[in-house]
């Protein structure tokens, strides 16, 4: 008997390794053929864990590529429902099915399974909230209360990171991924998208003034491959650094709850909007893949939509 219990255990053993190579393989994909970022692919690997953890104790049974193929529109379902007893959203049901699907994906592409359900299966529906853009005034309340503080590189840093994401509508990790070297000439800045797609972002020539400035005033020796974007022990600055400075900046300052490195991305491509920048434009700045993704990310404000209706329409006139 101990004898057999020690076979199922190594058995057992080989099984979740062939799972977890595998897994690795898709990781590895997602990297090199579909590109994507870092952040991106911790986020699927979690999310595919999350999902194949309550599968397991939804089949009372041992993980396998056999017992993964059989995953259906009832199984996915159960998940959803129990995420919603738990106050999970039906936005995070969504990124959770889009995950497991990126996976099924790959392991049918990879002839591992012969078939799947989950590929039919339509993501749950639920409202897509506006993005809600901070106005100009706020967003200079934050500049001022930066410039008063006492003028050290780091408070530079800052500064030019809220300028970046601001006045260019860039995200916080195109900021963070910029190198020495993406100083161009001719005021453009090399940004690194999503998907590892390059653009050039024209600047203003104070900015790269300002930004030089920055280089100069850091205790750390500048080489082009270097991140413009440092922290006190020279490392390269991470996400959350910029999130805890912006969340500590609101609070003090009794900003708005979407007060986030996002929210100046938002307020840029509102702005542009607003200005009758056609989308099209507006698209190619931000760096969206699809057109459709710019129409959601920007809303007119209802003050210039009467502006507008109010200056245009032919009844208005009269």
């Amino acid at each position: 008997m101990n004898l057999l219990n020690s076979i199922l255990k190594i058995l057992k053993i080989i099984v979740m390794d062939k799972i977890q190579n595998i897994i690795n393989e898709w990781l590895i994909w997602l990297k090199y053929e579909k590109r994507l970022s870092y952040n991106t692919i911790k986020s699927y690997q979690s999310d595919l864990k999350f999902f194949l953890d309550f599968f397991k104790n939804f089949e009372n049974s041992e993980l396998s590529i056999s017992i993964i193929e059989k995953i259906d529109k009832k199984t996915v379902r159960a998940f959803f429902f129990k995420n919603i007893e738990k106050g999970i959203n039906q936005r995070s049901n969504a990124r959770y099915l889009s995950s497991l699907k990126s996976f099924i994906t790959f392991i049918y592409r990879k002839k591992y399974i012969k078939s799947s359900k989950v590929l039919s299966i339509n993501s749950p529906k639920f409202l897509t909230s506006l993005p809600r853009p901070l106005s100009t005034s706020q967003v200079e309340k934050i500049i001022s209360s930066l410039k008063n503080n006492k003028e050290t590189w780091i408070i530079k840093r800052n500064l030019s990171i809220i300028l970046l994401m601001w006045g260019f509508g860039l995200r916080i990790n195109e900021v963070l991924n910029l190198k020495i070297s993406d100083l161009k000439t001719g005021n453009f800045i090399s940004i690194l998208g999503k998907g590892q797609k390059n653009r050039l972002i024209p600047v203003f020539s104070e900015i790269l003034k300002f930004l030089n400035e920055l280089l100069e005033s850091m205790p750390f020796e500048n080489k082009p491959e270097h991140y413009i974007f440092m922290g006190e022990r020279g490392k390269k600055l991470h996400p959350s650094i910029i999130q805890k400075i912006i969340k500590n900046l609101r609070i003090k300052l009794s900003l708005p709850d979407n007060t986030t490195p996002h929210s100046f991305r938002h307020s840029f491509a509102t702005q542009l909007l607003e200005n009758y920048v056609d989308l099209r434009s507006i698209q190619k700045i931000l760096g969206h893949e699809s057109l459709s993704t710019t129409q959601k990310y920007t809303s007119i404000s209802v003050k210039k939509i009467k502006e507008v209706i109010k200056n245009f329409h032919p009844r208005s006139k009269r």
